[in-house]
């Protein structure tokens, strides 16, 4: 593996961490729903991404490339988590 194949393969692993790492929702109940419906939906274009890439271009780039697009186009619309703190330190 040369070294731009080497830095595609290591980028399209970056695009799926960032596509699966979406951040808490608060406890409000229609926030968690949104919460599980994004990583629902993200897991499920990334799986389709990464398989079609395999069968098609095989070219990790290209995988990356649409997994980020995606990730534009199902962003995070639901209230974030906030830890209550007690006036201490964490």
């Amino acid at each position: 593996m040369n070294e731009r194949t080497a830095a595609a393969h290591a980028d399209l692993l970056d695009a799926i961490v960032e596509a699966l790492s979406v951040p808490l929702p608060s406890i409000a109940e229609a926030d968690e729903r949104l919460y599980y419906r994004l990583l629902e939906r993200r897991a499920l274009a990334v799986r389709i991404i990464v398989a079609s890439n395999r069968t098609v271009s095989r070219d990790p780039q290209l995988a990356a490339d649409a997994i980020r697009a995606r990730i534009v186009e199902e962003p995070v619309t639901y209230a974030l988590f906030e830890a209550e703190k007690d006036g201490g330190e964490w």
